[in-house]
């Protein structure tokens, strides 16, 4: 078998889908029979286990969970530049595989933010770091305020649509008598 042990540990739990595995089986499945080889195993195991890949069903027995969300293009792009420092449109559509118009508005944001600078080169700059991702919450406000706005237009539709019916209904009331 080639490839990284956790690999090999996934592939044998993804062999056997919506089954408990027992550690000891996983062993034997990856001829793992020395005592040294199978600490190792149950360390890689372990590391499952908090990564919350997997899920313990009791002592020794696991059944596989998945590996969870991928990572959103922002935090891809975020990673990218802080390990990078300057970076280009380009470079950051190739990490994060995102479209030209997404990253060139993120890239704004952070501009606004003063968290990048945009040098002559048409590369970027991070000027601010910091540990955490910097949030856009300027596009949740704006989608709250249209929601906003969307609800009182359609409150002042159902309003002239019930005076409305209630002028059809007045007529029709006329007609009969």
């Amino acid at each position: 078998m080639e490839g990284t042990l956790a690999g090999k540990i996934r592939k044998v739990f993804l062999d056997h889908p919506d089954e408990n595995l027992q550690v000891q089986f996983i062993a034997e499945e990856l001829d793992m029979i020395a005592d040294a080889e199978k600490q190792i195993l149950y360390r890689a195991i372990k590391d499952f286990y908090k990564r919350d890949e997997i899920k313990r069903i009791s002592v020794g027995v696991y059944r596989y969970k998945g590996l969870g969300k991928k990572p959103e293009l922002r935090q891809i792009m975020w990673a990218a530049l802080r390990s990078k420092k300057t970076v280009t449109v380009d470079y950051l559509i190739e990490m994060s595989k995102a479209k030209e118009d997404y990253v060139r508005e993120w890239l704004r944001f952070l501009k606004r933010r003063k968290i990048i600078k945009k040098n002559s080169n048409s590369s970027y700059t991070l000027i601010n770091d910091s540990v955490r991702m910097p949030v856009n919450n300027e596009k949740a406000e704006k989608c709250r305020r249209i929601r906003q706005k969307k609800k009182k237009a359609l409150e002042a539709i159902d309003e002239i649509l019930k005076t409305a019916l209630d002028a059809r209904m007045a007529v029709a009331e006329m007609d009969d008598e």
